[in-house]
């Protein structure tokens, strides 16, 4: 249970026990209090609230405001990114500035992000690209290929929660599948090594595998894919 929620629980105890409320489920909340101690509880002083607007994500608030993805997800329990809608209310502990004045969701760069909410990825690994996105010798090809040394690190394309680690893909040998907002994946398959578990959130940039030529590859790279709802989209409308 995070901090935030506690604290949210010993507050309804400390307001109930103030005003002698009857009942076993009020006896919970009040012993809760009495756990954790009612004058103990954190000032809201050190965070403040950010109501969620189009084409904003957890990444650019952790950007505004200073404060990590992880402690964003902690302090308000979340546990899908894609999950979250508009006017939703976001708690940011520890925020280093003041309520954004305007959205802090920034302008496309093609039709395809634009409907995604401006989603930016990064490279998952440098290197010239091998193969395409679309048909390849008289087949669909789901993604682009970008050979790299054995070993060299894979990073997440944006922040996410980690929904596949592992194999069981057909000839995607190893694969990690990161889930992100507006429903959205990114694929990373071929892999050596992964480093991430299911249920891990990744931030952007993260490292979450290392490149390899595991399952039916003839020789190491990343074979890298981005789906909304399953369906493949060509990644190079989403990379710089």
């Amino acid at each position: 249970m995070s901090i935030r929620r506690i604290t949210r629980y010993a507050r309804m105890g400390c307001r109930l026990a103030a005003v002698g409320a009857r009942g076993a489920a009020v006896a919970l909340w009040v012993a809760i209090a009495i756990a954790l101690g009612c004058a103990s509880t954190p000032d809201d002083s050190a965070g403040l609230t950010h109501i969620l607007q189009p084409g904003e994500n957890l990444y650019r608030l952790s950007q505004f405001y200073g404060v990590s993805v992880n402690d964003i997800v902690e302090a308000n329990d979340i546990d899908d990114v894609t999950e979250l809608k508009v006017g939703q209310r976001i708690w940011i502990p520890d925020a280093n500035r003041g309520t954004a004045g305007k959205s802090l969701a920034g302008s496309g760069s093609g039709s395809v992000a634009r409907r995604a909410g401006d989603l930016k990825l990064i490279w998952p690994v440098r290197g010239k690209m091998s193969s395409r996105f679309g048909p390849r010798n008289g087949r669909g090809h789901d993604g682009i290929d970008i050979p790299a040394k054995s070993g060299t690190p894979i990073v997440a394309a944006a922040a996410g929660r980690v929904i596949h680690s592992g194999r069981g893909l057909g000839d995607y040998g190893r694969v990690v599948i990161v889930k992100h907002e507006g429903y959205y994946s990114t694929v990373y398959a071929h892999n050596r090594r992964n480093r991430v578990e299911k249920g891990d959130f990744v931030e952007k940039g993260e490292v979450i595998g290392e490149v390899g030529s595991s399952g039916n590859a003839s020789g190491p790279h990343v074979h890298f894919e981005v789906r909304r709802n399953r369906e493949p989209i060509d990644p190079l409308l989403f990379l710089p």
